[in-house]
């Protein structure tokens, strides 16, 4: 079974793309009907030390920096389709065993797994879109999609695990992780039979006696940059540094520092779609600078909230977290189709990888930076705002970089 992308309309999805988003909905359901109570999971219900399951929540994300690399390195030699497939069924295997609880060596070995799957599965995503995709602006919308989908389903997730764990058994913790492997299966299953392989000659189906050479260039160095910028001080922080200074700088309640996060998910949803329809109509250089100065300016917010007290105070920190989502909407689209469109012919895998391993490598960051910054001399916000500007001013160059006017060539008379 083929495709052939460029029998599409120029601004619809393809019926394999959306199966393939609509696939990423149902395994980001089943990440979040158990991650978010994975610690709970391993040390409260099977008996583990804190210590011991703290090693295996950074076993598990550990793993996955290594294989991102190693995945786009299959991906640029094989097919992404046959990557994807393989890395789902992988931590499908994983997810099983996490679920029988079967000691700390067991456990031990299947977050392993769990990290070597996802690691494999990431670098495939975008040359999987690029191939389903007959434009830039399909890619777009198509990468929005696939950001919508994950926060929605890790959402819906969560929401489900919550009231399911409410009183509940370690069986039930236990059938919860079981339903995560069995929702990388079913997604496994629709790539395998509603995404098909692209026509001879897709960017995403590489048939080479050799791998070409990786020489990303600096234009994708300063992006690799800029990538860790934006998930180790923005994206990572809403998770972990924005509540712990709502909570000890900004004397506010969990309560507060949950509904702050709650307002930025919904404004990410709504959002999604109208700001990735800005995003296709600019460079998406443009659209990260436009982006990280967003992001600056909602730190500064923060910042200024210190000087207010009461009801003033948390509607700045509302406003805060609505311009900071509404900058988020931009970074899947943006990023991703930038990476796609950098990348050297014959290496989007590698690329891909590379960009997935920076990813983890700043979510694995953001957390323990938050805690030290929280104690530090300068200012927590003022922090996460000079990185957000130095992001954008390297998009900045990459963007002039970019549009420069090739040199004329040197005529010898």
């Amino acid at each position: 079974m083929r495709f052939d992308p460029a029998g599409r309309s120029e601004r619809r999805l393809s019926g394999p793309a959306w199966w393939f988003v609509a696939g990423y909905g149902v395994s980001a359901i089943g990440t979040g009907l158990c991650y978010p109570f994975l610690a709970i999971y391993l040390h409260q219900i099977l008996g583990l030390s804190a210590g011991a399951a703290a090693v295996l929540l950074v076993a598990l994300a550990g793993a996955a920096v290594p294989m991102s690399v190693a995945g786009g390195w299959l991906v640029d030699r094989h097919s992404s389709r046959a990557v994807a497939i393989g890395a789902l069924l992988v931590q499908t295997v994983g997810w099983l065993v996490v679920a029988a609880g079967a000691g700390y060596v067991a456990e031990l070995l299947a977050v392993l797994v769990i990290g070597v799957g996802t690691g494999l599965f990431l670098p495939a995503v975008i040359p999987i879109i690029a191939g389903l995709s007959a434009t830039e602006e399909v890619k777009v919308r198509t990468m929005s999609l696939r950001y919508l989908m994950l926060n929605l389903g890790l959402g819906l997730g969560a929401g489900l695990g919550g009231l399911l764990l409410g009183s509940a058994s370690a069986a039930t913790y236990q059938w919860l992780c079981a339903a995560n492997g069995v929702s990388c299966a079913v997604y496994a299953a629709i790539i395998t039979l509603r995404v098909p392989l692209p026509r001879d000659g897709g960017r995403w189906v590489q048939q080479r006696a050799r791998l070409v050479r990786f020489r990303p260039g600096l234009n994708y160095g300063l992006l690799l940059v800029v990538q860790l910028l934006f998930v180790t001080f923005g994206l990572a922080q809403v998770e972990s540094g924005v509540p712990l200074m709502v909570r000890a700088e900004l004397s506010g309640s969990t309560a507060l520092a949950g509904g702050l996060y709650a307002v930025a998910t919904l404004v990410v949803l709504a959002g999604q779609l109208p700001v990735s329809r800005w995003v296709e109509r600019v460079h998406k250089t443009r659209a990260l600078i436009t982006m990280g100065l967003a992001w600056a300016g909602a730190w500064l917010l923060g910042y200024a909230a210190g000087a207010l007290t009461g009801g003033p105070r948390v509607a700045l920190l509302v406003v805060m977290m609505v311009t900071f989502a509404l900058g988020e909407c931009a970074y899947s689209p943006a990023f991703y189709t930038l990476v796609e469109k950098i990348a050297p012919e014959g290496t989007l895998g590698r690329s891909s990888g590379a960009a997935w391993a920076v990813f983890q490598v700043g979510n694995t960051l953001g957390p323990p930076i938050a805690v030290f910054l929280a104690g530090g001399a300068v200012p927590f916000w003022l922090v996460l705002a000079a990185a957000a500007t130095l992001a954008a001013g390297l998009m900045l160059v990459v963007d002039r970089r970019m549009h420069a006017a090739p040199r004329p060539a040197l005529v010898v008379r």
